[in-house]
């Protein structure tokens, strides 16, 4: 496999090299098609093994509980309106994501001290970085007319689309059973490279040799609008910014947790990371050049009129979009790091009994996708925790 000069990953990114194009390797069940997660995973399973694990569900964590020694011993829960607490035997262990672990730290009085103190929550742990240096993959698309089948088929013809879903739940075949198409990664080559500034070559230089910069991604159909529905079939090609030096933060203005955190995505708000987005971009046009034999007409999205870097940095932000990798606002780093949240035990310092295990732990972002480093973190904090026989 072959794309614009980018060599094909002979182990399909598996082997913890990056740089090259490949077919997705996906959490898919072979035998139904469906998408494993981790509850199918490893929450079943440890269900199932009569570990003694319990589930609440439709149960909306409040407060992590500390005692006068800083120590956090349960965690007040609310269901249906009716609020009770769940005792910790050993030690809370939070496991809420990238925006609800900061937002549960900081109206338990975990955060920075000006944030609580204007909502007169008491300070159990000054941590100035919780809920700071979030960081996302993101993504820009380039749209066309394609000769191909894609979800735009199933857009225009409901008997189609009937016809695709009863094929997947039926038998697990059918188009539905087919998820994505190939991922390229790479550092952007010596051409590519001639727009950037000495600002951004000084900060790539700044990235270990093996990290790319920018990721290739196929995408079915219109990613970032509505099917037109008018007959035609439409394939993307997006880019994905790898090399992020943009950062955005999640905090609170309510102690309610039911209320949504106060959520800054910070994209591009780096000056390396519109450069390095755009020299992406141009490199997305080239491979749809290379596909010339597949597209009908010219550029559906962003067009073949929006040529200028103005131009077109103006639609990336229009149309920029999340690859949903967002992470690393519970950093991870050493005692005496400012913003750091835990420690390399997912300890959260300045108090005791608590950890944050998920991807807002992360000290920083990984350049592929996540879920599989995420399982890994997941695994050694659980035999810190408890450790295997």
């Amino acid at each position: 496999m072959a794309l614009l000069g980018i060599s094909e990953s002979k182990n399909a990114f598996s082997d913890g090299s990056l740089n090259g194009v490949a077919w997705v390797v996906t959490t898919i069940n072979p035998d139904n098609e469906h998408r494993e997660t981790s509850q199918t995973s490893f929450l079943d399973e440890a269900i199932s093994e009569d570990t003694g694990l319990k589930v609440y569900t439709h149960a909306l964590a409040k407060r992590i509980i500390f005692n006068s020694n800083k120590t956090a011993t349960g965690v007040l829960v609310e269901t249906a309106g009716q609020s009770y607490v769940l005792e910790a035997r050993k030690e809370v262990i939070l496991s809420a994501g990238v925006l609800q672990s900061p937002q549960l730290l900081l109206v338990s009085g975990v955060g920075p001290r000006d944030t609580l103190e204007k909502l007169n929550i008491s300070v159990v742990s000054e941590l100035p970085g919780v809920g700071k240096n979030m960081e996302d993959h993101t993504i820009a698309t380039i749209t066309y007319r394609v000769k191909v089948l894609t979800s735009s088929k199933s857009a225009n013809e409901p008997a189609f689309a009937a016809m695709a879903a009863e094929a997947y739940l039926k038998n697990a075949s059918g188009p539905l059973t087919s998820p994505t198409g190939p991922l390229a990664f790479e550092k952007l080559p010596v051409e590519a490279r001639k727009g950037l500034s000495e600002s951004t070559i000084s900060t790539l230089a700044r990235y270990p040799a093996d990290w790319p910069e920018v990721e290739y991604l196929v995408v079915d159909g219109i990613p970032t609008a509505p099917d037109p529905r008018d007959g035609f079939n439409y394939g993307t090609v997006a880019v994905g910014l790898i090399a992020a030096e943009s950062r955005g933060t999640v905090s609170i203005n309510s102690t309610n947790t039911a209320d949504p955190p106060v959520i800054d995505l910070g994209y591009l708000t780096a000056p390396s990371d519109v450069e390095v987005l755009l020299a992406g971009f141009k490199r997305a046009r080239q491979i749809w050049q290379q596909m010339r034999d597949i597209t009908i007409g010219s550029e559906y999205l962003p067009g073949s009129n929006i040529t200028s870097d103005s131009d077109i940095i103006n639609y990336i932000r229009g149309v920029l979009r999340p690859i949903f990798h967002a992470s690393s606002t519970c950093a991870m780093g050493k005692a005496g790091d400012r913003m750091a949240v835990i420690d390399s035990r997912a300890r959260v310092f300045g108090v005791q009994g608590l950890r944050v295990v998920d991807i807002s732990s992360f000290p920083f972002l990984v350049p592929g996708h996540p879920q599989a480093t995420i399982y890994m973190l997941a695994e050694k904090i659980a035999d810190d925790i408890q450790p295997r026989r």
